[in-house]
């Protein structure tokens, strides 16, 4: 058995059998009942996809669920291959060590550990999670999210501290590096922001870097959001965002954990916490990871799940941007706002605010090995550059306008054959969207702080940081020294 039953053995408070399964049992039972729309008398799940029904299992065979789930080696797939021979976990935990082994990758040790789980008393555990409001949820359960229950291995048990809610069903992952770039962070804030003001849940896992960036984004547009934990609820890592997961909580979102809630978070479980991660989601956007790391282990869950796989682009020189360009060039799209998740996945995984947004502009198509800048731009610019060489003619000049130009001349300084002769010529503005509408009309045609265009835009400062840097991307804005920012010319 697990550490946990262990301690809760130690912890053991006397009273009736079964209290504390059934109060757990009724409490969520009646919450669920209580979210029901009046209209709804047919017992459709409000927390489905597809409109199956409500099913409510049993105070004991819930019991059963949760005492299986914490035998040590009985993971998702092992329960799975073992309800798939004996039926209900009750059979499994009555079945004798022999036939046990019976199944699949079940060997002696294993089974000797199953047939002893009896052994040992769940009450507890219940009252544990009753006592800090631990929702249990087994898969079977009304209120498991269905989207999750969908995945190969979902896990038969959830413990969740707060509230999930049927609208997180429309739900996007939003994961990166734990090192991550004042870019990076302004991007995750950004676009996690745009997330839920488009009406969608933003997953991630609580980890340092862009995740803490993802959580807190949602909630200062006081949007949903949901970790998910690679240890138990009550035991929060890492421990600088204990007080994250308390505005979670109190916010009224979710912490989410496979694992009982004082598990210690330990190295081996965070891969598969990504699973959870990808798999409570409809795409899982990455915005910054280096070659290797766990975001790009959610991103190949995602797809193994067959969710969509997003990714913003980066600076090309960082190493923490060679992830996400491998995604883009695996086939992963790219993600500049919101607008493009939407895009890419209506219209039947959106939600309804999301379906009201006006509509964006058609995406054109990229032009190869340009990052993300569109061929009608590089049409555009290929276009100018030939006209002011010289490739095209250009109008003859009239009388008049040549006396006009000589007299001008004498009163000018003299210019020598290294000083251009036209003004600057800008690289031509491909479509933008408003915000970065606003920025290239606060620069105009100087040279400005970006302390600068925070002030004249008057659009915070995490955006315009991350605006600024899709326009570099789109060729239309170039950084200078001294944290100067200038039109790009040809």
């Amino acid at each position: 058995m697990g550490v946990y039953t262990s301690k809760l053995m130690e912890k053991h408070i006397n009273g009736p059998e079964r209290d504390a399964r059934s109060r757990v049992v009724d409490a969520q039972r009646s919450e669920l009942e209580n979210e029901r729309k009046p209209s709804d008398a047919t017992g459709t799940n409000p927390w489905s996809v597809n409109g199956e029904n409500l099913r409510f299992i049993s105070p004991e065979e819930f019991a059963d669920e949760i005492l299986l789930s914490l035998v040590d080696g009985v993971g998702s797939i092992t329960m799975d291959r073992l309800l798939a021979y004996f039926g209900t976990a009750k059979n499994i935990l009555n079945a004798p060590a022999d036939e046990l082994q019976r199944v699949e990758k079940v060997g002696p040790t294993l089974a000797q550990k199953i047939s002893q789980a009896r052994s040992f008393d769940v009450e507890p555990l219940f009252r544990f999670c009753s006592e800090n409001e631990i929702r249990i949820l087994s898969i079977d359960d009304a209120r498991y999210p269905s989207r999750l229950r969908e995945i190969e291995g979902a896990p038969r048990v959830l413990y969740v501290r707060g509230k999930l809610q049927p609208k997180d069903r429309y739900a996007i992952a939003v994961v990166g590096t734990r090192s991550a770039s004042t870019y990076g962070r302004a991007q995750a804030t950004r676009i996690a922001h745009e997330l839920v003001e488009a009406g969608f849940t933003v997953v991630s896992g609580l980890a340092l870097g862009i995740d803490g960036c993802a959580h807190r984004g949602a909630l200062n547009a006081r949007g949903r959001t949901i970790a998910v934990l690679g240890g138990g609820v009550t035991n929060i890592y890492p421990r600088e965002h204990e007080d994250l997961a308390g505005r979670i909580i109190a916010s009224g979102n979710a912490l989410v954990s496979e694992y009982y809630p004082l598990t210690t978070p330990l190295r081996g479980n965070f891969p598969a916490r990504n699973r959870i991660i990808s798999g409570l989601s409809i795409g899982v956007l990455v915005v910054e990871s280096g070659k290797r790391g766990g975001s790009l282990i959610t991103a190949q869950f995602a797809a193994e799940q067959n969710r969509e796989v997003f990714a913003v682009p980066g600076p090309v020189d960082r190493e923490s941007s060679q992830g996400c360009h491998h995604l883009l060039r695996d086939g992963a799209a790219l993600v500049e706002t919101v607008d493009d998740i939407i895009d890419a996945l209506a219209p039947y995984d959106v939600p309804p605010q999301a379906s009201e947004r006006q509509s964006a502009p058609s995406v054109e198509e990229i032009a190869p090995g340009t990052l993300g800048i569109s061929a009608k731009s590089i049409e555009s610019i290929n276009t100018r550059k030939k006209e002011s060489s010289g490739d095209s003619p250009r109008p003859r000049k009239t009388k008049k306008e040549k006396e006009s130009k000589t007299k001008t001349s004498e009163s000018a300084p003299v210019k020598t054959l290294l000083e251009p002769e036209d003004e600057k010529q800008f690289t031509p503005l491909p479509e933008l969207n408003p915000d970065e509408r606003a920025i290239v009309d606060a620069l105009g045609e100087e040279t400005k702080q970006i302390d600068a265009l925070i002030r004249e835009s008057g659009l915070p400062a995490s955006k315009v940081v991350g605006l600024i840097a899709a326009l570099e991307f789109k060729q239309v804005l170039q950084r200078l020294e001294g944290n100067s920012v200038a039109r790009r010319t040809l």
